[in-house]
């Protein structure tokens, strides 16, 4: 089934409840070798498909958040969102309906075939804890990871 995607209407934003983690947009045991890469990509292209997110985040395990409609040949619509959660880049929403789950795996095939646009992000993962740099330059995904200490002032904008 082919699908139109875009960003939710302020409407629909109101009615959207969310849902639960359905796949990722890079699958990890495909591109084990390359996740590295694929993580600030992902950004990089949806930036690319759909400008900025709904919600931007300096908190590495819920970075951004984009509300996303696919909707079919049909007229069908299913309300998806695509994020950066602690699992990586995701897309989410309905996970108990199969129609929203084909949707969500034609969205993510749609967001790799995606050029990136270039990007610079900071954030910061708590479990390490450690400051990221991610982005895209020339079309070259980069990531960089510095260790830092917990008291560091950096993180209390975090909470």
């Amino acid at each position: 089934m082919e699908y139109k995607f875009r960003v939710q209407t302020e409407e629909e934003q109101k009615e959207f409840n969310g849902g639960a983690h359905i796949c990722a947009i890079y699958d990890f045991f495909k591109y084990a070798k390359e996740m590295e890469s694929k993580i600030p990509l992902a950004f990089g292209q949806l930036k690319a498909r759909f400008g900025e997110p709904s919600y931007l985040t300096k908190n590495f395990e819920n970075m951004y958040s984009y509300n996303l409609c696919a909707e079919a040949e049909n007229g069908e619509k299913f309300y998806l969102y695509a994020y950066c959660g602690p699992t990586g880049p995701a897309i989410g929403g309905n996970s108990g309906d199969e129609s929203t789950e084909k949707a969500a795996r034609a969205l993510a095939d749609y967001i790799i075939e995606a050029d990136s646009v270039d990007y610079e992000i900071e954030a910061y993962y708590l479990d390490g804890p450690c400051r990221l740099v991610q982005g895209v330059k020339d079309g070259v995904p980069y990531s960089t990871e510095e260790e830092i200490e917990f008291d560091d002032p950096a993180l209390a904008e975090l909470y």
